[in-house]
């Protein structure tokens, strides 16, 4: 490459904040929604024609041993789609945000390095939208700092927080709404601590097109129902109890759900255990409702009814025409 076209790229970068191959690039394809909504069959199904490989976004199947209790797709489910970031992390390990983003980047360079498409899949929001709108977390976590900001909080009341987050980052107040308040807080600490402010979530580094899987919610809550009970015939309780000579319940994997709530066993019994394990699988299916309203252009998959190669063909057919 000359001189002249370096600085010409150069510039380019400097001027759009994105490299000139970023903004080349075809749209990556997310495949999201919430728990036990067939995210992983439709992905692979949309891998098998589409030329595509599929990049985890599951913030517990990155575990090895946890097998049964995180629903990880198994190899003949796979049926012969390479899948990545499923299994990368040791039970002991402390895996973030920031470790997700710098590997399914690395993931994702690498399909689209071969010719193929990235096709992220999953239910865990950030990890998503830590690749897609390029989040930092970067800034100094300062424990005494956010014991303050919750107290102050629950002291003063959610509003004078967004007024003081209004003081400190305008900007980052206009776009985060009153009621968001974990994010309103964390938008204070890194304002006050020299961090980053809060990100943008309207200009993504990388095109995308989100398709989410979806159903009534009395279908999906049954699902979930009838899955806990095939994890239990599976063994889950043996899984766990396996695992717990190497790790604590204190550990980061052991606070995932149909894990953290055998540490009750022995006050409640099993019986309770396996209903609390289902109530809070709907409540976290509620929140991750919730979480991927945030984009507004995402297409609904409406999952009951249809057989899954016949919505992959739906969505390959949406993905070209709106590349």
């Amino acid at each position: 490459m000359s001189a002249w076209s370096s600085r010409l790229l150069r510039l380019y970068e400097a001027r759009f904040g994105k490299t000139f191959q970023e903004d080349r690039m075809r749209p990556l394809l997310i495949i999201a929604g919430a728990t036990g909504t067939g995210k992983s069959d439709l992905a692979v199904a949309c891998a098998k024609i589409m030329n595509g490989e599929v990049i985890s976004a599951d913030s517990m199947q990155i575990y090895r041993g946890l097998n049964i209790g995180t629903a990880k797709i198994t190899k003949e489910e796979m049926q012969g789609v390479l899948h990545h970031l499923i299994d990368v992390a040791d039970p002991t390990d402390t895996f973030t945000a920031a470790d997700y983003k710098k590997l399914a980047v690395e993931a994702m360079q690498d399909i689209l390095s071969r010719g193929k498409l990235p096709i992220f899949c999953g239910g865990t929001g950030l990890y998503i939208s830590s690749v897609i709108y390029d989040l930092s977390f970067s800034g100094n976590y300062d424990p005494g700092l956010r014991e303050a900001l919750l107290r102050e909080k629950e002291e003063k009341g959610k509003n004078y927080m967004h007024q003081k987050l209004a003081s400190l980052d305008q900007e980052a107040a206009a776009r985060l709404h009153v009621n968001d308040e974990k994010r309103v807080i964390r938008a204070i600490e890194k304002a006050l601590t020299g961090g980053k402010k809060e990100q943008d979530l309207t200009s993504p580094k990388y095109p995308y097109k989100m398709f989410l899987t979806d159903m009534p919610r009395d279908v999906l809550y049954d699902r979930i129902e009838k899955r806990v009970d095939k994890m239990m015939e599976k063994g889950l309780k043996k899984e766990v109890y396996d695992l717990l000579p190497k790790i604590g319940f204190d550990k980061q994997c052991m606070q995932a759900i149909a894990y953290k709530e055998w540490a009750l066993e022995g006050e409640i019994g099993e019986s309770e255990v396996v209903a609390l394990i289902k109530k809070n699988t709907r409540n976290y299916a509620k929140r991750q409702i919730t979480w991927f309203k945030q984009y507004p252009d995402a297409v609904k998959v409406p999952m009951i009814g249809h057989k899954v190669e016949e919505l992959a063909e739906r969505i390959k057919k949406t993905f070209e025409e709106q590349k």
